[in-house]
């Protein structure tokens, strides 16, 4: 039996300690899962102090603000030794980190401070590891590329059998100053995955000067469970493009039976006292085949509240409608643009805006609760993918209330990041001003209110707003930050 102690920077959602805890567990190995620091979202104007990742998140609220995401307090002597203590303690085995593109720098860090005190094996998976491994190899001994299961416990039994462990399937090893690149492991079958870890017993959470065991650091009122991996679309913002290209865009699509995911879903109502389900799927609305076998189980069995993903061309009312009778009270769907250029060239989401809104609309129509994300500061956009897109909101179900307008953030490697390097070596990108950006951006924000749109198109005509768009905080709707749990309240345009 090894003991492997699995470190995640920062507290928050993150499925793959408790998935890779649960697969070493069952392989009768010994885990601890250590969360480590906390982040912290703030407007912006009060972010001081606080460090941000390498690819650090804003958006923007129903009531003006900048918010920003993805910030964090340098890590201090105490947090430091109490980790250490945390660690030597458990005497592991193998320490293993779960790394996202953002976090490569920070999780590096806590490496070096970890190696003088523990001599034993590092490895690092994830995003970051999977897309930029050069970047990552140098702070790890074995770096997992993509799915880390398998990976571990095949690493573990070897650890503990005292055997060489260079030539593992879907992983690079450094050897002094040789790498190792081994050949991409092929993808599990998702019914083969031990459920998740979680004992409370398995967790500590470390921020600070304070340590809290069986801790989850996350509502576990809300049960978190992926039913496939993989997406059917190949957005170019998105990780999943990357794995397509890695492994196949039919490879890459997998879903779990039925049966494992009810025999999970059981447990988690029998053991957590869980009240709602967060089906984190890309997009959950796909293979109509399992959710009509899934979605009458899921009533009759669990019959709890859930919420899921979907995309605006992967439902029709009928399905909503099932959804919702099967429990679905809250839905999150991608809009991005209003504009169809940047849907198509900067995108590649090919879908007739009319269809988006027909969508939301069919979402108002079956009485589900809307979430939906609009991407702003693109770096192709023009002054008239803006206009298109504030004209489009001007459609948008005013019940459709909630968004979140997060700013562009090219990941690396990502295809539209290489077309941005790309164009702006060649001269070719002509960005609106910042100027431009808050004015629209706080035009989206006002369509979204309670406002007459006659009212709206005449601030938007008013020179003195485009001047200082800050004046039109004045017309907004101040309420609290809604999350997925929290029901969208219905809100109605005034008439002119």
């Amino acid at each position: 039996m090894a003991k492997v102690a699995i470190i995640k920077l920062f507290n928050g959602l993150n499925l793959a300690p408790a998935q890779l805890a649960g697969q070493l567990q069952a392989a009768g190995h010994e885990v601890k899962i250590i969360y480590f620091k906390e982040t912290v979202a703030l407007p912006t104007e009060e972010a001081e102090g606080y460090l941000e990742f390498d690819y650090p998140g804003v958006g923007f609220v129903a009531d003006g603000r900048e918010f920003s995401v993805d910030l964090y307090k340098p890590i201090c002597d105490t947090e430091e030794q109490l980790l250490i203590e945390e660690i030597r303690e458990f005497g592991p085995d193998l320490i293993g980190f779960t790394v996202f593109s953002g976090l490569i720098k920070v999780c590096g860090e806590v490496s070096e401070r970890l190696r003088p005190h523990f001599d034993c094996p590092y490895i690092w998976g994830g995003p970051g590891p999977t897309l930029e491994p050069e970047k990552c190899i140098g702070f790890a001994d074995l770096l997992c590329i993509n799915e880390g299961e398998e990976v571990i416990v095949e690493l573990a039994d070897r650890l503990d059998a005292a055997e060489d462990y260079s030539n593992i399937l879907g992983t690079w090893c450094r050897r002094g100053d040789e790498i190792i690149k081994n050949e991409n492991r092929p993808l599990m079958a998702l019914d083969d995955i031990a459920q998740p870890c979680w004992i409370r017993s398995h967790y500590v959470f470390i921020n600070e000067d304070t340590v809290k065991r069986r801790y989850y650091p996350e509502n576990r009122r809300s049960y978190s469970i992926m039913t496939q991996r993989g997406c059917p679309f190949s957005c170019h913002f998105c990780i999943e493009s990357k794995y397509q290209d890695m492994f196949g865009r039919k490879n890459s699509l997998r879903r779990k039976s039925v049966d494992s995911i009810i025999e999970e879903l059981l447990w988690a109502k029998n053991n957590l006292q869980i009240q709602k389900v967060m089906f984190y799927d890309d997009v959950f609305t796909v293979h109509p085949r399992w959710l009509k076998e899934f979605l009458p189980r899921y009533k009759a069995e669990i019959g709890l509240p859930f919420w899921c993903y979907t995309y605006p061309t992967t439902h029709k009312p009928k399905l909503l409608r099932q959804l919702k009778d099967a429990g679905c009270n809250c839905i999150s769907m991608g809009v991005q643009s209003g504009s169809e250029r940047v849907l198509r060239e900067n995108f590649n989401r090919p879908t007739k805006t009319d269809r988006v809104i027909a969508a939301a609309e069919e979402i108002v129509g079956a009485g589900i609760n809307g979430f939906y994300d609009l991407i702003t500061r693109v770096d192709f956009e023009t002054i008239e993918d803006l206009e298109e897109t504030f004209e489009f909101l001007l459609k948008f179900p005013i019940e459709m209330n909630t968004f979140m307008l997060p700013n562009m953030t090219s990941y690396p490697t990502y295809e539209y990041s290489e077309n941005v390097i790309a164009a702006e070596s060649k001269g070719l990108l002509n960005r609106p001003t910042e100027k431009d950006y808050d004015f629209y951006h706080h035009l989206y924000l006002l369509s979204r209110s309670t406002l007459p749109v006659e009212r709206i198109r005449e601030i938007k005509a008013d020179p003195k707003y485009r001047e200082n768009p800050s004046l039109m905080k004045q017309f907004f709707d101040h309420q609290p930050i809604l999350n997925f749990t929290d029901p969208v309240p219905k809100r109605v345009r005034q008439s002119a």
